[in-house]
């Protein structure tokens, strides 16, 4: 029998189950940031742009234009589909835990944030009967309270791409932290690592 069976894994959104380099960089090219043969994930994006002048406010405009009216060109992370139906299939109790609040404050539209991250979880068939209920899907202003949720929903598992959720001295310990990440070098915590949700569901069956 697989772990699977005896799990809740909770799942962050942005950038671990949707994954928006490409748009990121498509948008930040078309709006004269950066030149069209660009090749970087969104972390040298971010970089890169902090060092124009008023980069900071540039680079959270570009995050709330991209999260919001946008965020239906962003894609999938590759195999988090594939991992949300095995997982699903297998016996895992799903949910997703996001630290997303309704509207942004940079934003230029008047967006709703939450609303598109639904539509857009909706479409890529993340939601559903081979997917996570939709009544599990969570949105949290602040990241005491995503944590906050995680414990209050009892979840076993929980994969993030930042090491910070997993570093705060709030987050329960008796949850095993699954850190996607492509950085190079040992985290600084004490939790596992993963490339890709390949690597996660191994994990679960292999383990």
């Amino acid at each position: 029998m697989s772990r699977f069976s005896r799990a809740h894994i909770g799942l962050d959104l942005d950038n671990t189950l949707i994954s928006y380099d490409l748009l990121f960089a498509q948008v930040a090219i078309e709006r004269g940031f950066i030149p069209s043969d660009f090749r970087g994930a969104k972390r040298e994006l971010r970089d890169r742009m902090r060092l124009l002048p008023q980069g900071e406010i540039e680079w959270q405009r570009l995050q709330a234009h991209v999260y919001g009216p946008a965020i239906g060109g962003a894609l999938a992370t590759e195999g988090a589909l594939a991992f949300v139906r095995l997982a699903r299939a297998n016996g895992a109790l799903l949910s997703i835990v996001s630290h997303k609040t309704a509207f942004s404050n940079l934003g230029t539209e008047n967006v709703n944030l939450r609303d598109g991250a639904y539509a857009w979880l909706a479409a890529s068939g993340m939601l559903g009967v081979q997917g996570v209920p939709e009544d599990r899907l969570f949105f949290e202003d602040t990241r005491d309270a995503k944590i906050a949720r995680i414990v209050s929903l009892g979840c076993t598992h929980f994969v993030d791409d930042l090491e910070e959720v997993f570093s705060d001295p709030a987050f329960p310990a008796n949850v095993e932290c699954m850190l996607l990440t492509d950085v190079a070098g040992d985290p600084s915590g004490s939790f596992r690592t993963f490339r890709t949700f390949d690597e996660i569901a191994r994990a679960f069956t292999t383990d």
